[in-house]
């Protein structure tokens, strides 16, 4: 006779797979706004525990993106900081420390609250941009380098003026309004309000070019509205406001297989799955969310979802104490010379920790994008060692991991494009989505609560207060979600030293 294995069986109207900040945003602003039940699932024993807490907590304004060939990037920074502002600030006043600022009578800009705490530190990221005397052209010696350059900063200077300079008024009819795409690509003027003379910038760049045995050149120095962001805060206010609406969050879940029904449109009939204990679980929805990154791959094979995914892999450095109190990165036309600095601050049960990140994200003009290569930290070293000297660099503890994250590709030009990626079918019962990069969260769940009002039918629901939370309600918030790996390396350390020194 058959064994048959017993089984819990569970409804709700949508279940969101994936624990992330996708997935967290997406069920937090679909509870706000409705009364729907909500379930989310992550496979690891916390959520937030693989990119979203890995990541560098860069909050993109869209400075990183300004000097690409196609705008739409640094489109979809501008417009996810109206999302922002829009959807978030007022509801998490204490918490969504971003805001609009009078920069000039009946002129509106968005900035960081000065002196406030909150999801985003006031310290401005600074944007150093080469000129044609600098290491990159100097060493080349290539006169295509100095035109690409050039071309370049062009770019930058008019797309960041246009957005956060004196170009475009925010606040039009009461409401927080981005420019749009016609707007940026169309301001012409090099003039830009922007630029910016600090010492400690000096300093680091004439460093640098002496390390090259190079006399010191010019830099366009930019101040951006980019800025470090406390994605481990961000992720337990949202998770607090959905636990606050009903939403249920199961860690340690392992999906077995999709039980889907493929006549016609597909439809999933039900996820098998296993618990932390490894009690077996069928799950039933209206509709099922996939915002996972890591292991997207397989529910892509069994939804028949046609989209070009990769998997890219990034070095990160932590050096404890800060290396500066001056968040910087240098944008090249040269992956070796592309570097960037984050200081970040974090009291954990009343110690305080600062710290730097460094890294050496992306910005280039080869090839090495779509292929396969081991991460290497020397090249941040080297330059760390460049910036800051050997001595205060090695002085310090430092710590290297790597962060894997997975983004949509655009079909048309084989290239990553760190965009958000939302995908759906009109008939079907589920819905895919890749936030692309951590800021783009309030946009994510903006578009998604769209696209899941137009697959199954409910009321809306607005509910105009401010968020106070629960000290209970918080307390279980930051148990589901895990410390960023950062944190997790340092206090590891710092355990570790205590018990040797003890």
């Amino acid at each position: 006779m058959t064994k048959i294995e017993v089984s819990q069986i569970e409804y709700v109207d949508v279940i969101v797979i994936g624990g992330g900040i996708a997935g967290i945003s997406i069920a937090e602003f679909l509870a706000r706004h409705s009364r729907l039940s909500i379930k989310v699932l992550d496979s690891a024993p916390q959520l937030g525990t693989f990119a979203s807490g890995k990541l560098e907590g860069w909050f993109h304004t869209g400075a990183l993106y300004s000097g690409h060939d196609d705008a739409q990037t640094f489109i979809n920074c501008v417009n996810s900081l109206e999302d922002l502002i829009n959807l978030y600030s007022s509801y998490f006043s204490e918490e969504c420390n971003i805001a609009l600022t009078e920069t000039k009578p009946n002129f509106f800009t968005p900035a960081v609250i000065p002196n406030s705490k909150g999801w985003f530190n006031d310290r401005p990221v600074y944007l150093i941009h080469p000129q044609k005397n600098s290491p990159e052209i100097g060493l080349s010696g290539l006169k295509s380098d100095s035109v690409y350059l050039e071309i370049q900063r062009n770019r930058v200077l008019g797309r960041l003026e246009t957005a956060y300079g004196q170009q475009h008024n925010w606040l039009q009819n009461g409401n927080c309004v981005a420019p749009i795409y016609a707007q940026v690509e169309g301001y012409e003027g090099l003039d830009c309000s922007l630029c910016y003379s600090m010492e400690s910038i000096d300093d680091l760049c004439c460093r640098f070019d002496n390390s090259y045995s190079l006399e010191n050149s010019s830099y366009e120095v930019i101040k951006t509205l980019d800025c470090s962001m406390n994605t481990t805060g961000i992720m337990r206010t949202l998770v607090t406001s959905a636990l606050e609406r009903g939403v249920t969050f199961e860690t340690g879940v392992t999906i077995d297989k999709l039980l889907i029904d493929s006549y016609g449109k597909i439809q999933i009939k039900s996820l098998l799955c296993r618990t932390q204990n490894g009690f077996p679980k069928r799950l039933k929805a209206r509709l099922f969310v996939f915002a996972v990154g890591k292991g997207f791959e397989p529910f892509l094979s069994d939804l028949q979802v046609l989209a070009k995914l990769k998997r890219s892999r990034s070095a990160m450095v932590v050096a404890q104490p800060a290396l500066t109190d001056t968040n910087f990165v240098r944008m090249s036309t040269k992956r070796k010379f592309h570097f960037n600095h984050f200081l970040h601050n974090c009291e954990v049960g009343g110690e305080k920790f600062v710290y730097s990140i460094l890294a050496d994200s992306s910005y280039t003009n080869d090839d090495l994008v779509n292929q396969e290569y081991e991460v290497d930290i020397e090249p941040i070293l080297d330059s760390a060692e460049r910036y800051f000297g050997k001595d205060k660099l090695y002085s310090r503890n430092l710590f290297s991991y790597e962060c894997v994250k997975t983004e949509f590709i655009s079909q048309e030009e084989q290239k990553r494009r760190y965009s958000y990626w939302i995908e759906s079918n009109p008939n079907s019962n589920y819905l895919c989505v890749l936030p692309g990069k951590f800021s783009f969260f309030p946009t994510v769940a903006f578009q998604c609560y769209r696209r899941i009002k137009s697959l199954i039918n409910f009321e809306e629901y607005v509910e105009k207060t401010t968020f106070v939370p629960d000290v209970k309600v918080i307390e279980e918030a930051n148990k589901l979600i895990a410390d960023s790996y950062p944190m997790k390396i340092i206090r590891n350390c710092s355990a570790i030293n205590n018990n040797l020194n003890f």
